[in-house]
């Protein structure tokens, strides 16, 4: 696949650092780029899925608090709190 992009001066600076500092062509530049934000993407989305999976998880299970239905937001809020303790109560 061939791809065509405008980009700006501070952009072009950019990928001609990152080339040099590499010693990479710039579609190596591009494919590294691209595999990276790739990753990111899927693990937030990995991140997130298992959250939700949590959620049904809970809902699933026989041990269900007996009013999850209208105060599942308070479960979720304990869910993040346990898996981020370092963000809770601010």
């Amino acid at each position: 696949m061939r791809v065509n992009a405008r980009l700006d001066d501070a952009y072009q600076a950019k990928i001609d650092y990152l080339a040099e500092a590499r010693h990479a062509s710039v579609s190596d530049v591009v494919r590294e780029a691209i595999d990276h934000y790739y990753a990111a993407v899927k693990a937030e989305q990995a991140r997130r899925a298992r959250g939700l999976d949590a959620i049904v998880g809970m809902a699933a299970s026989t041990d269900a608090p007996a009013d999850l239905s209208t105060n599942y937001k308070k479960y979720i809020g304990q869910i993040i709190e346990e898996k981020y303790p370092q963000h809770a109560h601010r």
